[in-house]
């Protein structure tokens, strides 16, 4: 049996897709027979952040590539200053490191956006009675085995465009120089940074660099 809450549960959507953020207020709305909702909107992880500060949010939604610092550390920065909150990440990809990325970071469960009304209401509910959620697609990689790769191996699935963002990573340039040395945007560098940190099993530029190192693709020299 869920706990209804008698007043208004707060609910924060952040997501960069604004017809997403309707969808999922028009969702919540039509389910006041159990629980009236009070949903209010995000587009960066600045503003998430900004409203959390401002507002007695409950439930947090947060996509996982959400514009700004991405969804796993506008987590981390939110859930410092409001442990109590319930975070669920969600986002059109059952990625199993995606989650487990979220989850470190303070998350309560994860979500794909193909979610139907009861699924949503399903999780909201399990979050707040103190427990995590899945959706079924995420709970089912969670169950599979970790095959552990060795990061060589793991260098050979990054893009011809993500090796050479590694390798500039590695030389310690920030992601505006290296925009502008690869003529891309710097949202684009970042992304593929992400992807590069995904693929080879790490969390932000130090384990890029240890990865390099690891690989000998990072040189020390001597001490004079």
């Amino acid at each position: 049996m869920y706990a209804k809450f008698t007043a208004p549960v707060r609910v924060l959507v952040a997501d960069s897709h604004r017809i997403l953020r309707i969808g999922f207020q028009v969702m919540l709305q039509e389910m006041g027979s159990w629980q009236r909702f009070e949903v209010e909107q995000a587009e960066t992880t600045e503003e998430a952040i900004t409203k959390i500060q401002a507002g007695d949010f409950q439930v947090v939604v947060m996509d996982y590539y959400l514009p700004g610092r991405g969804g796993p550390k506008a987590t981390e920065l939110i859930v410092a200053r409001r442990p109590g909150i319930c975070i669920l990440g969600w986002s059109y990809h059952a990625e199993r490191t995606h989650a487990e990325q979220m989850i470190r970071a303070g998350a309560k469960g994860y979500l794909l956006k193909n979610i139907e009304p009861e699924t949503l209401l399903s999780a909201i509910r399990t979050v707040m009675g103190g427990n995590r959620f899945y959706s079924n697609e995420i709970a089912q990689r969670m169950l599979e085995p970790v095959i552990v790769q060795p990061v060589e191996e793991k260098m050979a699935t990054l893009s011809r465009r993500e090796k050479e963002v590694f390798r500039l990573v590695l030389e310690g340039l920030r992601s505006r120089e290296m925009a502008e040395r690869l003529r891309i945007s710097v949202r684009t560098v970042d992304k593929h940074k992400e992807h590069i940190a995904n693929k080879l099993g790490v969390r932000n530029a130090l384990g890029l660099v240890q990865a390099g190192l690891r690989m000998g693709l990072v040189r020390i020299p001597p001490p004079a």
